[in-house]
């Protein structure tokens, strides 16, 4: 009788195991230099958080001539780009979006990035100051 409830517990904890899986794409364990907290510095201002597979992006017109934008989500990363799909957005038609970026340069702590749509078509630019 043990061996019949010890079944329906395995699938119990395999079933709540898989959806952390799909949420958190990144293979477990890696250590990027693309993942970590920065803090946009130029025409930007605001904060990015990378880490574990997830993302959270907030940033504006460094003027303060427009809103802040705020986006969340999943990422992977394959050589030096970052591919992020986004679950959470300020925009909500932006929800379910890919968009990618990679290190254009390096200097100090300071990166720039260059960013990519889904196809590969370059975006924009922005700069960041390395927090951590």
């Amino acid at each position: 009788m043990r061996r019949i409830a010890f079944l329906p517990a395995i699938f119990l904890l395999a079933a709540c195991a898989a959806p952390e899986a799909e949420a958190n794409p990144q293979t477990s364990g890696s250590d990027s230099d693309l993942e970590g907290i920065g803090e946009y510095v130029g025409d930007l201002m605001g904060q990015s958080i990378m880490t574990d597979g997830r993302y959270v992006f907030l940033y504006g017109p460094a003027d303060g001539s427009g809103p802040m934008t705020s986006h969340a989500g999943t990422y992977e990363i394959t050589g030096d780009v970052a591919t992020h799909t986004i679950r959470y957005h300020t925009n909500p038609d932006r929800v379910g979006d890919v968009f990618s970026w990679k290190i254009e340069s390096t200097a100090g702590d300071t990166i720039t990035v260059v960013t990519m749509d889904a196809s590969g078509e370059f975006t924009g630019r922005a700069r960041s100051l390395r927090v951590s």
